[in-house]
């Protein structure tokens, strides 16, 4: 079953010149319920904005993205931006290069902070924390600050927040990209982990060919558009 179908997907951004910088150049793509895509290419090929735009952060200039999400389709051409937000913050997880955690806050937290804005009350979303928090390996960090934490540690952290809603997608972009050898392993492994114990459908940016060869489907993109396509053989390796 298709999770997500994107079909024709424009994107330009505006810089100091007078004319649009072209970013994605009519990309179509198909995702199905519970794949793991690894997205690839040079630095400007479009990979963080496709991904942006897939994870509802952001919106095409035209083109079509059509979402089965518990059973419920939507349109995004057809969405207001209260209505892409609530949909991002119930249905899709993510994880950054640079963590993004909120410095004034604990780990614990951090965690908590998706529940709390979709609204679950303080003593679940805290419970339900505590148990994310010991899954990623980080029980015992709970009550240090991010500054307090090595790279390592706030990405386990931030894997842990990005589950904190039960999300049905995940989207990663090149949540390794700032880790050492020892911590980007750690981390992979982890997810991968995280990924088939739910059944969650991932979507990973990269430069890492290490991190792409545990996907079941690489996507090379150039220049705003898909110019290669390759399936693993990630499925028989892990089952």
């Amino acid at each position: 079953m298709s999770i997500i179908i994107a079909d024709s997907i424009i994107k330009s951004y505006s810089m100091h010149s007078m004319h649009d910088t072209p970013v994605l150049k009519g990309l179509s793509l198909t995702i199905e319920q519970g794949e793991f895509i690894a997205f690839m290419g040079p630095s400007g090929a479009g990979k963080s904005t496709l991904l942006h735009i897939l994870g509802l952060l952001d919106f095409p200039d035209s083109g079509s993205i059509q979402y089965e999400l518990s059973e419920n389709v939507f349109s995004q051409s057809s969405m207001k931006k209260g209505k892409s937000a609530e949909l991002r913050n119930k249905h899709i997880g993510f994880i950054f290069q640079f963590h993004h955690l909120l410095p004034e806050f604990t780990a614990l937290e951090n965690i908590m902070m998706p529940a709390l804005i979709g609204g679950m009350a303080m003593t679940k979303a805290k419970s339900k924390a505590m148990t994310l928090a010991e899954q990623v390996g980080m029980s015992h960090r709970i009550e240090h600050r991010p500054s307090e934490l090595s790279g390592g540690e706030q990405q386990r952290i931030a894997i842990a927040r990005s589950l904190m809603n039960d999300p049905e997608i995940i989207i990663a972009d090149e949540p390794t990209g700032n880790l050492d050898s020892a911590n980007t392993i750690a981390v992979l492994e982890l997810i991968r982990k995280i990924r088939q114990e739910r059944s969650l459908t991932l979507l990973i940016a990269t430069h890492s060919m290490d991190v792409a060869r545990m996907a079941e489907r690489i996507i090379t993109l150039r220049d705003g558009v898909i110019s290669s396509e390759v399936r693993t053989q990630a499925n028989t390796m892990q089952s």
